[in-house]
């Protein structure tokens, strides 16, 4: 039975100080110079919903900014699942955010990582991964995992801080779709929709 968890209060400034050692470590993989806003956070969240038997799964959670405006616009807890690849992140995601479902691993294996219940219901995948920095034989790897695992009409929701589409949809067969922008974000950011190209 699905149920909606009210999203725990974070203290801020261990999350704050959490973020800037990571970013310090590992600047690339991070991909952001501060944690997602109250306005991106509230952008993707509105695009993004979960029907029954479905679930969602974000990749590259950092310290749940994301995660906890999701739990807060509907998403019931048993639906989401958080992947992250820093050890040290998951432990935090583990302990702020303890009833949702967060696994240490690299999105290439998304079908392994996962559930083999959750493998094939996959409505939505959200993403903050700085994948504009990564090799094209990389990125076609992730994309190429997520779609292993989603619905047959399921949808790549990525943020960004670039104009232009992070991700080459064309190269990768896909649709591309800027569904949303804010300024109120540090760099300001855009949000992008991908399907598989009819």
């Amino acid at each position: 039975m699905s149920f909606k968890s009210p999203s725990p209060k974070v203290d801020t400034t261990q999350e704050t100080l959490l973020f800037l050692k990571r970013l310090l470590k590992h600047p690339l993989r991070l991909g952001a110079i501060a944690p997602s806003s109250p306005a991106l956070t509230s952008l993707v969240s509105r695009h993004v919903s979960v029907k029954p038997g479905s679930y969602i799964v974000e990749l590259g959670a950092g310290t749940g900014t994301v995660t906890r405006r999701l739990l807060e616009h509907g998403i019931p807890s048993d639906q989401l699942y958080v992947v992250e690849l820093d050890p040290e992140l998951c432990g935090f995601l583990e302990r702020s955010l303890p009833d949702i479902h967060v696994i240490q691993g690299n999105a290439v294996e998304l079908a392994s990582l996962l559930p083999r219940e959750v493998v094939g219901k996959v409505s939505t995948i959200v993403s903050g991964m700085p994948v504009s920095t990564m090799p094209l034989n990389l990125q076609k790897k992730i994309i190429d995992s997520c779609f292993k695992v989603m619905t047959p009409d399921g949808e790549i929701v990525q943020y960004s801080y670039h104009v232009t589409s992070p991700i080459p949809a064309l190269k990768l067969g896909l649709s591309k779709e800027r569904i949303g922008i804010t300024l109120l974000n540090l760099p300001p950011a855009f949000l992008w929709r991908y399907q598989r190209a009819a």
